[in-house]
């Protein structure tokens, strides 16, 4: 694992440790849009063993599937059990998979423009109203790239409205708190 920590850059590595630091107790992750696969070979490396994941990109999908597999001949990370990456919205993916998973997860929502608008809001409406684990850590990317300190703020009330609970972080990658993520575990 920490090999693997070496190979990212700066950026990479708060996001690999936020993975890691608020991994659900089920090994499952869920992330929306995973474009060239740093998200679940992250979570991979982190200790995660049920992934699921999305994109609008029927490319993206092929090339995440086969980095998947090649990842998993390899005998230096634990075998993920079930890995599913479905070529579709992020809102059909969500809809699809939520209902099925009835343990914690951690959420990476990474799904935004490039065609698929901006679903965060969607997304996390998913959340409340289709999965049963309402304490799961919810990690969004690119912050201040679509949302305005106000749409911030509504994001954060609409998080507030799955749990009460939820208490916020960002952290500073591609720029100040370019990630915000949502925990009812922080101490």
């Amino acid at each position: 694992m920490n090999d693997y920590r070496e190979t990212l850059d700066d950026n990479n590595k708060k996001l690999f440790d936020y993975f890691i630091k608020y991994k659900s107790e089920s090994n499952t992750f869920i992330e929306t849009g995973c474009h060239k696969g740093i998200g679940l070979t992250s979570a991979i490396n982190a200790g995660y063993t049920k992934l699921y994941s999305c994109d609008i990109f029927g490319d993206r999908v092929d090339y995440c599937s086969n980095l998947i597999s090649e990842m998993v001949d390899n005998d230096k990370i634990v075998k993920p059990e079930c890995v599913e990456i479905y070529k579709c919205s992020s809102v059909q993916f969500l809809t699809r998979v939520l209902p099925k998973i009835d343990t914690d997860a951690t959420f990476w929502l990474d799904a935004h423009d490039e065609g698929g608008g901006m679903p965060l809001n969607e997304e996390l409406d998913l959340i409340k109203t289709l999965f049963k684990n309402k304490t799961s850590t919810i990690i969004m990317d690119d912050i201040p790239s679509y949302l305005s300190k106000d749409q911030t703020l509504d994001i954060k009330n609409q998080i507030k409205d799955i749990n009460p609970d939820y208490k916020f972080d960002f952290i500073s990658t591609a720029g100040p708190d370019y990630i915000m993520v949502a925990s009812t575990k922080f101490s």
